[in-house]
């Protein structure tokens, strides 16, 4: 079974063929075939490409587990137990389970996207160019996000390594190829700088983007379940944001809006959440059904759901944002159970998709864009932009800003209730240098602490002596 140092990898992928030799008196396992087999006609190719997607649904990381762990470890939301010490950020440390298994599940999933790629590149004759294009887009994108959240929630923030002199503010291992010798030396990867990270997330995207086909405007399941060009171009958009490069935000965040014929924000917010979750205002999303999801204690819906596990109630500092007699994200996508608030933004249990990028996120980076680009006024077309959102949700309350300053915290508070309980949360504090405030008993942490990340697992480290631990863990 092929291993990485710095990770465990799956048993269950569908095509990390076994590295085992074995006596040519036994025939191959029927659950298994080797990897020049799964890359020998086009229809297995598709398939093999389709197992990505699969491997994005992996139960501690894109099953949705890593975007509770993002706002856990903010405000809005009580922390639980149920997910170790990550919500508890004081007492997090680097031997937490939870904290192991998503840093090893990320891994995993950029291991199947490296071992699709290498395969791909030796059997790229077996599918037409287009083809092969569209799943090498398709492997980069998929590689490009997770590494995006692991980058965010385990490494400082990438602004404070703006001036590149602070050689000590380490991101996470860059692993880009998928190891066909075990025990090699070159498996025991060192953590890349911050910035070398973002640098290949960028790469990968621009990468993914030039051979991405447009997003597709009569199937929608695939539209929104596969990466497409939309994906690459949202996600690009949502980098240069965090990367404080205002300009590039809003190009790209206009090059998705490109797609208005398709992509659009619904007329309720609360239809972005329903079955069957594949409308205009969702542009990547990792798909779900009742028979093939992460299971009943790692669902989206499980958590949040009231009636259902019911792991995560909602602060009230949060409700308090909200004109509650107006506001559709309040009336719509509220609720009260045993005294206590939830959120209903996932309705279907184990069905729900994971919302990753969404319209309404591309329109208020643009507003954010723009506001910070123009320091001198209120930009009009910034406050437009905004307001289509609030406008969508609450129409008698557009938002009236009289400075920049004041537009500005604006868009910030409308992306809090927005995009809250989709994975933003203490990201949010960190991308824009704010101290996390105290909240449910934990002290305030000033930005960029050391406790507003997530620890380097002590299982990692110790099978792999190049890997740092995170000051303070």
């Amino acid at each position: 079974m092929k291993s990485k140092k710095i990770i465990n990898i799956s048993l269950a992928l569908l095509f990390a063929a076994s590295a085992c030799k074995k006596s040519t008196i036994f025939e191959d396992p029927f659950n298994a075939i080797s990897q020049d087999a799964a890359f020998s006609t086009a229809d297995k190719v598709e398939k093999s490409a389709v197992g990505m997607y699969d491997a994005l649904q992996n139960l501690n990381f894109l099953c949705g587990r890593i975007l509770i762990y993002a706002d856990q470890r903010g405000i809005d939301e009580a922390p639980n137990s149920y997910f170790g010490n990550v919500g508890f950020l004081p007492n997090l440390t680097a031997s937490d389970g939870t904290v192991g298994a998503s840093w090893r599940d990320g891994y995993n999933t950029i291991f199947v996207a490296n071992n699709f790629l290498q395969n791909l590149q030796a059997h790229s004759s077996v599918v037409t160019p287009d083809k092969a294009n569209q799943y090498i887009g398709e492997a980069k994108f998929i590689r490009a996000l997770c590494y995006t959240y692991l980058v965010n929630l385990w490494a400082q923030p990438v602004n404070k390594t703006w001036s590149n002199t602070d050689t000590t503010t380490l991101g996470v291992p860059l692993v880009l190829t998928a190891a066909t010798d075990p025990f090699a030396a070159s498996n025991q990867v060192a953590r890349a700088k911050v910035t070398e990270v973002y640098a290949q997330i960028e790469a990968d995207l621009l990468d993914a983007k030039s051979k991405l086909p447009a997003p597709s405007s009569t199937d929608a399941f695939t539209r929104t379940a596969r990466a497409n060009r939309s994906s690459a171009l949202a996600l690009l958009a949502r980098i240069y944001l965090y990367e404080g490069q205002w300009k590039k935000a809003s190009d790209y965040a206009d090059s998705v809006m490109t797609y208005s014929s398709i992509l659009k924000l619904n007329t309720s917010p609360e239809l972005t959440f329903a079955s069957p979750y594949t409308t205009g205002e969702s542009i990547f999303s990792v798909a779900m059904n009742g028979a093939d999801n992460p299971n009943t204690n790692n669902s989206l819906g499980q958590h949040y759901g009231a009636r259902a596990r019911g792991d995560i109630n909602i602060s009230t500092d949060y409700v308090k944002l909200f004109d509650t007699l107006h506001d559709a994200r309040y009336t719509k996508l509220m609720e009260i159970y045993n005294g206590l608030y939830w959120t209903k933004k996932y309705p279907g249990i184990t069905t729900d998709f994971v919302p990753v990028l969404r319209y309404s996120e591309i329109l208020l980076t643009k507003a954010e864009a723009l506001a910070r680009l123009n320091t001198a006024a209120v930009d009009a077309s910034a406050l437009g932009y905004l307001n289509q959102v609030r406008t969508r949700s609450n129409p008698a309350m557009p938002v009236v800003a009289a400075t920049q300053p004041a537009l500005v915290d604006s868009i910030l508070k409308e992306r809090r209730i927005e995009l809250a309980f989709e994975g933003h949360g203490i990201i949010e504090f960190q991308r824009t240098g704010r101290t996390l405030p105290a909240h449910y008993g934990i002290n305030a942490l000033p930005w960029a602490s050391q406790r507003s990340i997530m620890p380097i697992p002590d299982y990692d480290i110790q099978k792999n002596p190049n890997l740092a631990p995170n000051p303070g863990y």
